[in-house]
């Protein structure tokens, strides 16, 4: 610092001159770095010309282009089918009727059977003839043929066992099997689920097409394969132990008619035989009634025969012979009608047994007619209900499959969801990483550009650091100067403050 007092040429001056001058040893870094900071003030602007945004990646615009698709492509054909498959239901239409029950039993008309015969006396003394003469008789007896009314009937074939290995099929349920092939699809679908897993599980740790690999998807196929046959031996035994049922309840009833035919014929051809029999005893009944009148017949000639010998031997008239002949056949006779008349008697006692045996065997017909009435009802009622149940499994089967195919149509969408996630998610990672490394690039460009700023700004603070005491230097001149004294003091001046512009 420089200070001067005093005026012209034409008196005398004092000058007193202060000088300030940094040390020596620090004095060419600080002209250094002022040199330095001038070059770098002065540079350009340098533009950064690498590429500062990572554009999407290609699996990011497959998965937009893959979710554009998904969106576009309305709704899942899965769910359309379970629509249809819903919409497929039909009411269900009652296929019986109540038949209408048999008559049964009407009471029939039984007809007088006995009537009491008139009696005609058949005795009257006749004239009288002497002497006896042998008579003539001629028989009423002529012994007939009876006709049996009975004839053995033939039972009809009312049971046909059924083959059992031909009709087991036809019981089995048609919908089991696709109830077993939706089973064996899903474990299908989610073994290629868990395949898909193993495969990549293996991918992240680096081992895809390994050994450790093959095993586990070995294992998993295996495994399938056990679980596809379980499922299929179980669908199988389902569908078999059901129609089983049936065919054992089919059977059942198939034999229960038969057993129930057959006794009715055995009671018909027992109703039968019991009618013939009452009328082959009421024709033995009527024919020894025959045979025992025509014996008493018999009986009375010969009496009457006897009589008239003995009465003739004893000298009796021939009159008297002929009456005592007379009387004795009168009273044959008489017998003979009273036995006739008890015969009839008991073959009308015979008859109304007969007819009474005969309503019973209608009312016990009637009964079982009722009986295989109502079993008919109940195994057309059985039906019915089975058409129902069949009906019922129907409507759960459709059911059931329109939720599975809403279930898969679901399960779909989540899994092209997932997919186009992971996708997304992959492709993000690689912008990501491709963002980071453009970054990286700016950043180093960065320093790069400020690193003589910075290492200037670092050179700055440690000359600020380092502890500097400048040189004070003062010089005081009274003598009136000269012209020369006046241009070295000039010279001095410019110098101080050159000197003091630079630091």
């Amino acid at each position: 610092m420089r200070k001067f007092k005093g005026g012209g040429s034409s008196g005398p001056t004092e000058t007193r001159v202060t000088q300030t001058d940094l040390p020596e040893y620090v004095q060419p870094y600080f002209e250094r770095l002022l040199q330095r900071s001038e070059a770098d003030s002065i540079q350009g602007y340098q533009p950064y010309g690498g590429q500062r945004l990572a554009y999407f990646s290609p699996d990011e615009l497959q998965s937009q282009a893959m979710t554009r698709g998904f969106a576009e492509a309305g709704t899942p054909q899965a769910y359309t089918d379970a629509q249809t498959r819903f919409g497929s239901q039909t009411p269900l239409t009652s296929g019986y009727t109540a038949g209408t029950a048999p008559q049964g039993y009407q009471a029939g008309t039984v007809g007088p059977t006995y009537q009491a015969g008139a009696y005609n006396q058949g005795y009257q003394a006749g004239p009288f003839d002497a002497g006896y003469s042998a008579g003539t008789r001629q028989t009423g007896y002529d012994p007939t043929t009876r006709q049996s009314g009975y004839s053995a009937g033939q039972t009809a074939q009312t049971y046909n066992p059924l083959n059992y290995e031909e009709n087991i099929s036809r019981f089995m349920s048609p919908y089991q099997q696709n109830v077993t092939d939706i089973q064996k699809r899903e474990a299908a679908r989610q073994s290629d689920i868990m395949g898909k897993g193993i495969g990549d599980q293996a991918t992240a740790q680096g081992g895809l097409g390994g050994y450790r690999e093959a095993i586990q998807q070995s294992e998993r196929e295996r495994n399938l394969s056990q679980q596809m046959d379980d499922i299929q031996a179980r669908g199988s035994q389902s569908a078999f132990e059901s129609a089983q049922q049936q065919l054992e309840r089919e059977r059942a009833g198939g034999m229960g008619a038969a057993r129930f035919g057959l006794d009715a014929f055995t009671q018909q051809q027992s109703a039968q035989q019991q009618q013939e029999q009452l009328a082959q005893r009421a024709f033995e009944t009527s024919e020894q009634s025959r045979q025992q009148q025509e014996t008493f017949a018999q009986s009375a000639f010969n009496a009457g025969e006897s009589a008239r010998q003995q009465a003739a031997k004893l000298g009796l008239s021939a009159q008297q012979q002929e009456d005592a002949a007379r009387q004795a056949q009168e009273k044959f006779s008489q017998s003979g009608y009273q036995m006739q008349q008890a015969a009839q008697q008991q073959q009308s006692a015979q008859q109304l047994q007969a007819f009474k045996a005969q309503q019973q065997a209608l009312q016990q017909q009637g009964a079982q007619g009722i009986q295989q009435y109502q079993a008919e009802e109940a195994a057309r009622q059985a039906q019915e209900r089975f058409g129902q149940s069949a009906y019922d499994m129907s409507n759960r089967y459709n059911m059931a499959a329109a939720q599975g195919l809403q279930g898969i149509g679901t399960a779909q969408q989540a899994d092209a969801l997932s997919r186009i996630q992971a996708l997304s998610g992959i492709g993000a990672q690689d912008r990501a990483l491709r963002q980071a490394s453009m970054d990286m690039g700016y950043d180093d460009f960065q320093r790069q550009r400020d690193f003589s700023k910075r290492q200037l700004s670092d050179f700055s603070g440690m000359l600020r650091g380092v502890p500097v005491t400048p040189n004070q230097t003062t010089s005081t001149y009274s003598q009136q100067p000269g012209l020369f004294q006046q241009a070295a003091g000039a010279g001095l001046a410019g110098l101080g403050l050159y000197r003091g512009t630079r630091g």
